[in-house]
């Protein structure tokens, strides 16, 4: 027998309809069978869908939600087993197709060094970096990488961490560009930055590196974009994960990586209570 129906359902998803949600709970009870669960639930991050719902055990999830679907949902769906195909985007697959596509991928083995991209202008994306590099290393991999404008005597806590694991995440700047006494030079090591991660790429003694605030060096005009894409593409050995971070990561990158995430801001300690940097949350 299969388990009840779970319905989840975002609780923040409609904010110009003011109600829905709690008229929706309240549908749900009215038509609803015995065993049926109803959960209201933070973001799912895809509400520019309009109000989304998920279906459980099937992992179905319906967008553009009103009173209307929901009550057509309730009764052709969990109620007559039949989705509402025109209004699902996401999981419309019965479970031997699943079990079928997760043993094909389980048979392929399939491997590829990724090009993975942290931007937005959220914090978090360097140390979204180093817990890749301290999970391969943990896997015995061989790690390494290169801050281009971390100041080259930096010795912050992760630097600090890695070297006691035998990884070298090497700073050669010479601190932010916006309290740059000295642009040009600023420039000059970043490039300089440029060419020492070029040979460390192409000497193919790394599994995992790291190129974190390498994004500022497009977004500032020093490097040209499509000669760095076209550079990676042609270099980048198969089986090297390359992680790259900073804000503004240019179109022509994003197209080219196997892994986007932008970090966005909800709140933050500086900007919301006036906390400042402290050490090992920040360096």
């Amino acid at each position: 027998m299969p388990p009840p129906h779970h319905i989840l359902l975002c609780k923040h998803c409609a904010p110009d309809l003011p109600g829905l949600t709690q008229r929706l709970q309240m549908r749900f009870y009215e038509l609803a069978s015995p065993d049926m669960r109803f959960s209201l639930t933070e973001c799912l991050g895809v509400c520019r869908g309009g109000p989304i719902m998920v279906v459980y055990p099937e992992g179905i999830w319906y967008h553009h939600l009103s009173e209307e679907l929901f009550v057509r949902i309730m009764q052709e769906h969990l109620l007559g087993g039949q989705p509402v195909v025109e209004h699902v985007f996401q999981g419309l697959e019965t479970p031997a197709a699943a079990q079928a596509r997760r043993e094909a991928v389980r048979t392929a083995k399939r491997e590829k060094g990724l090009l993975i991209v942290n931007t937005g202008h959220g914090k978090g994306k360097t140390t979204a970096a180093l817990g890749i590099l301290l999970r391969a290393r943990g896997r015995q991999l061989r790690v390494g990488g290169i801050q281009f404008l971390k100041h080259e005597n930096a010795n912050y806590g992760e630097l600090r961490a890695l070297r006691s694991l035998g990884v070298a995440l090497n700073p050669m700047g010479d601190g932010w560009t916006w309290k740059s006494q000295n642009i040009e030079e600023t420039q000059a090591k970043a490039l300089r930055a440029w060419d020492a991660a070029q040979s460390a790429i192409l000497s193919e003694q790394y599994d995992v590196f790291l190129l974190d605030e390498f994004t500022y060096l497009l977004s500032y005009g020093w490097l040209d974009v499509q000669e760095v894409v076209n550079w990676l593409l042609a270099n980048k050995p198969p089986l090297l994960h390359l992680i790259i971070t900073g804000r503004n990561a240019p179109p022509p990158l994003i197209a080219i990586a196997d892994l986007v995430t932008e970090m966005r801001s909800v709140k933050h300690p500086l900007a919301d209570q006036g906390i400042r940097a402290q050490k090992g949350i920040e360096f």
